[in-house]
């Protein structure tokens, strides 16, 4: 079992245990946490496992593949943190290191560093980036350095520089095999020591087969170490293949290895030079050879991120030997505060240079759509290109130009095929947010009294925003009527894309008359309702009840039966996902 905690709750990820029950593992999220669990520890609960599978809204990322199935993932439960019980422990290997970097990420934030540059140690020299804010990513990811947070073979090969430069005296003893044995133990070990994420594991292997050919002098080809490391993944984790941080790794590394090399006529007899000239060059294969799929995952494509690496990189190795030496004091329960300025002065540089990268203007386009297709096509321009630069036969240029084409006529199908107007009741575990779109601007409502911002909702949502090129959105008051061309929000009653719909839930639906039945189409039952489907029949004359994916689930199992005996049709957005309505002219 592994243990994440967050302000009020827990994530543990608990392997079954059960013969009777196929190899599998469940995500268990818990109200409240309990402080004494760790990994290893062996747990016992009453089981009612839902599979994961998608919220069911329009334009999500794939999150139960991607990111859950690739580890193994396919149920999960919500339970209260009294309903899991401690029954014994049983430590491996892995469990054990998940121990130590919990105990080494305590000792982290009860020192004296900026809350910023905690979460940065932990996320490079730890392999935890999941208690970096959502802002920092998001800054991050517009600039193009998404990859800094998160371990990669960028670090293990700074921490491989590392160690091997401090191993240097061992070619003085004649003992260089020796140096390359002890450098690489040690990166096995950290990758072991940081969880065995996919980046991590690649770039493990990689070193393990250059080193192994330098200490049997035999010919080392780096492209067939990277494809030895992506088959030793597959075969023990076939479904990683799916995975993002796996796509964009493996084809990263693959196109530095083969278009990152200096060209001789650019290369200088100034190595500080040629060492710019690289980063460059590395920089612009890097995110010509992803920016297709970032754009299909996360909808940003960074338009200054050669730039932002030059400035980042040079100063990510220093944080890195920083931080392992902070982790050492730490552990020896030493203060210097000097460390922890130079610590903190470097991250506030890293800082920086983000938010001057991403403050130029169109450093970064936020809201592309790419299908699935269109990267299809993009990668097979893409590989046509290579061919031409490497064969000089412009009959490959003219098929990239080819599929340039049909690249254009596919984003110009796409848009002219997409609605310009429409609504959609979005499924969220935390409240009911309506969106009204029409000609690119979108008017949010979360009738559940809930605060939003503009911004979390573009991330939340914004595979939808780009597919419906959406560039413009609007948070509505909860209690001001807004009259647009074709719509209508009056709190609780909105008139949307011809729908008469009222939000139940904040109480005010109960100061109507049951001697005028209000004829409705829809009902949208909030979180916050605590009264009947037969007071609602009593009250008003409506087609369907939209039950808010946000309701606890005693309440929704209670509402649901009750609806089903009074012959109430239903929408459950928790079971059968967001609930659309479109329009493809305007009128």
């Amino acid at each position: 079992m592994n243990v994440e905690y967050t302000d009020f709750s827990m994530r543990l990820t608990v392997e079954i245990l059960d013969n009777e029950l196929p190899p599998a593992k469940v995500l268990i999220s818990t109200r409240g946490c309990d402080y004494t669990m760790k990994a290893g520890d062996l747990v016992a609960w009453h089981p009612a496992l839902e599979e994961i599978a998608q919220m069911g809204n329009p334009g999500e990322m794939d999150y139960a593949g991607h990111l859950l199935h690739s580890r193994g993932i396919r149920y999960q439960q919500h339970l209260l943190v009294g309903q899991i019980k401690i029954v014994g422990y049983s430590p491996t290997l892995l469990t054990r290191m998940a121990n130590l970097r919990r105990d080494l990420q305590l000792k982290v934030f009860n020192t004296r560093l900026s809350p910023g540059a905690q979460q940065f140690v932990v996320a490079l020299m730890l392999g935890n980036s999941n208690l970096i804010d959502k802002a920092t990513r998001q800054e991050f990811s517009a600039a193009g350095v998404a990859h800094v947070l998160a371990l990669s073979g960028l670090h293990v090969g700074f921490i491989a520089l590392l160690i091997w430069w401090l191993l240097f005296p061992l070619d003085y003893l004649g003992l260089k095999k020796m140096r390359l044995v002890i450098t690489l133990a040690a990166i096995a070990l950290f990758a072991v020591f940081t969880g065995l994420s996919p980046s991590v594991v690649r770039a493990t292997i990689m070193i393990g087969f250059v080193f192994a050919a330098q200490v049997f002098h035999r010919r080392s080809v780096s492209l067939n170490a990277l494809v030895m490391a992506a088959l030793a993944i597959l075969v023990f984790s076939p479904s990683a293949l799916y995975g993002v941080g796996f796509q964009l790794s493996f084809i990263t590394v693959g196109a530095v290895l083969i278009l990152g090399q200096v060209p001789h006529s650019l290369e200088s007899k100034y190595k500080v030079l040629n060492r710019l000239t690289s980063t460059v060059i590395v920089s612009i294969v890097a995110m010509l050879a992803t920016v297709a799929l970032s754009a299909h995952y996360f909808h940003t494509v960074s338009l200054m991120s050669v730039l932002a690496n030059l400035l980042i990189l040079p100063v990510l190795p220093v944080f890195m030997a920083l931080g392992a030496l902070f982790l050492l004091v730490i552990v020896a329960g030493l203060h210097w505060p000097v460390l922890e300025w130079a610590i903190d002065t470097v991250y506030r540089y890293i800082h920086w240079a983000i938010g001057a990268v991403n403050s130029i203007p169109l450093s970064h386009v936020n809201g592309v759509y790419v299908s699935t297709l269109g990267v299809v096509i993009y990668f097979v321009i893409l590989a046509f290109v290579v061919l031409w630069l490497f064969r000089h036969n412009y009959r490959y240029l003219l098929v990239a130009g080819c599929g340039l084409v049909a690249l254009l006529g596919h984003s110009l199908w796409i848009d002219i095929n997409t609605p310009k107007r429409g609504m959609v009741i979005f499924n969220s575990f935390s409240s009911t947010p309506i969106l009204y779109y029409d000609n690119g601007k979108g008017y949010v409502w979360t009738p559940d009294g809930e605060d939003t911002d503009s911004a979390t909702f573009a991330r939340y949502y914004a595979g939808f925003l780009a597919r419906q090129n959406i560039d413009e959105l609007v948070i509505l008051p909860g209690d001001t009527v807004v009259r647009l061309t074709d719509a209508l929000f009056k709190p609780p009653y909105a008139h949307l894309m011809g729908r008469r719909i009222l939000a139940v839930g904040s109480g005010k639906w109960k100061g109507m008359s049951a001697d005028h039945r209000m004829a409705l189409d829809d009902i949208i039952v909030t979180k916050r309702f605590h009264g009947t489907a037969a007071k609602l029949r009593e009250l008003y004359d409506f087609d369907r009840l939209v039950i808010s994916g946000a309701m606890y689930d005693t309440t929704l199992q209670s509402l649901l039966a009750e609806s089903d005996s009074l012959g109430i049709n239903t929408h459950n957005l928790s079971r059968q996902g967001a609930l659309c309505s479109s329009a493809t002219d305007i009128r």
